[in-house]
């Protein structure tokens, strides 16, 4: 299925704002918790340093004096802690520990190395600095690690904090980009919308020509159409001059034929007769504007009414009950000539062949208009001799059995069809179909 552009502008428009928001709202949230995990591992690497400053040993006994060490680490609680470790040892801890259930990481350090990792245990999770080092005792040296540690709960408020005002911020800034989007689409949009404006008025016959200003994108499109429009009309307009002087140069021989004594003969005045006829058939099809660009939209139902109106008083002696299903709104798209050349012969037709009923039905999605009788019906393997010219199938005395070939001829000039079946009526039923036609 072929999407329109403005629907695809809108679907561009949309990506922009589900995709590329989120996107960018992640991708800051991502920034914002990778510098506060480095601010964690600078600030745990100061309190390292202090820790560095105040070691001591008292009787082959590891010391730090608690009293200069920073309040995070004397309040029990506070959620940053220290530990020091010997051999797999715990040997020093700070107040701020006790409450806590973490066992700092049982494994070897080259001297001097120092690693920041996150560690899990019992649900929660520890962001730990580890530093080891070999300490001097005086006549040995000590292999110690001390491990700095904070809460995750530390980094989460701070994270809360601002992933509430980043997405305020975007929130704000999608409904800004959504009105800006909408006004350029409508914007950018519009000259598309007045060129499809301009040309359903071609199309329903409202005006000759595309005249309003474009951007330059679309004025060479406006130009083509104007030429292919003005083209079309010449060519129309020849061929219209070309079948009066026809008409007008075969009118005289015709009608010194039909005048002249030979015309007296059966034979001959038959001959006459079908000659004027299919003079009519031709010039009728090559008048026809089912091959126009540029179709009017005609109303069916005023044409069925005045078709109706007439074969009531022409066959006014079988008192025929004429029913016409045709919703207002129905339109043609084309000629009103060819609607009532098409129509006219199919309900006379009907009107010939039908009892006392005769039912005209407009369907749409395709256009569909379907003529009904209760008469004798058509034999099922008689369809396609019936729409060969010159052939009838009936006994009636008027006609040259033409009638039925010009509809199929002038129907398959609108690109539609036409289909011969039985009626629920009894009788036949004639449909032209007109696939182009959706409504």
């Amino acid at each position: 299925m072929t999407l329109s552009l403005k629907l695809r502008q809108a679907i561009v428009c949309l990506v922009l704002l589900i995709f590329i928001l989120p996107a960018s709202f992640l991708a800051i949230e991502r920034a914002f918790f990778a510098q506060l995990l480095t601010s964690t591992e600078q600030k745990l690497e100061v309190h390292l340093y202090s820790f560095l400053s105040e070691l001591s040993s008292k009787n082959d006994v590891v010391e730090i004096n608690n009293s200069i060490l920073p309040a995070d680490f004397l309040r029990t609680d506070s959620g940053t802690s220290a530990y020091i470790v010997s051999d797999d040892k715990l040997i020093w801890q700070s107040d701020s520990s006790l409450n806590q259930t973490f066992t700092p990481p049982v494994h070897e350090m080259l001297p001097g190395k120092h690693e920041f990792v996150a560690l899990e245990q019992d649900g929660k999770t520890y962001w730990v600095l580890s530093f080891a080092l070999l300490f001097d005792m005086g006549e040995r040296s000590m292999p110690l690690t001390i491990h700095i540690l904070q809460d995750d709960r530390l980094l989460e408020a701070p994270m809360q904090s601002f992933r509430k005002t980043l997405l305020r911020w975007f929130i704000g800034i999608g409904l800004v980009l959504a009105l800006i989007m909408l006004l350029a689409y409508y914007w950018t949009t519009q000259p598309l919308s007045a060129l499809d404006h301009e040309i359903r008025e071609v199309e329903s016959g409202q005006q000759q020509q595309l005249t309003q200003r474009y951007p330059a994108e679309l004025q060479t499109i406006k130009e083509d159409l104007n030429l292919l429009l003005d083209n079309q009309n010449r060519q129309k307009q020849r061929y219209r001059h070309h079948l009066s002087d026809l008409a007008h140069a075969l009118k005289t021989p015709v009608a010194v034929l039909k005048t002249s004594a030979l015309a007296e003969q059966p034979e001959l005045r038959d001959q006459i007769d079908r000659i004027t006829a299919m003079i009519e058939h031709q010039l009728k099809r090559a008048s026809s504007s089912g091959q126009d660009i540029w179709l009017k939209q005609i109303p069916i139902s005023p044409v069925a009414e005045q078709l109706k109106n007439a074969l009531q008083k022409i066959y006014r002696d079988k008192q025929i009950r004429f029913e016409v299903n045709c919703p207002p709104q129905m339109m043609f798209r084309g000629d009103e000539t060819d609607l009532m050349e098409m129509l006219g012969n199919l309900l006379d037709n009907a009107c010939k062949a039908c009892q006392q009923r005769v039912r005209l039905s407009v369907q749409c999605k395709p256009l569909q208009l379907t003529i009904e009788d209760d008469g004798p019906g058509v034999p099922m393997d008689k369809k396609a001799q019936l729409l060969s010219r010159g052939t009838r199938l009936d006994t009636y005395t008027d006609g040259h059995g033409v009638g039925l070939s010009i509809v199929d001829e002038l129907c398959q000039s609108y690109q539609g069809q036409l289909e011969i079946s039985q009626s629920t009526l009894g009788g036949a039923s004639f449909s032209l179909i007109f696939a182009q036609h959706q409504y």
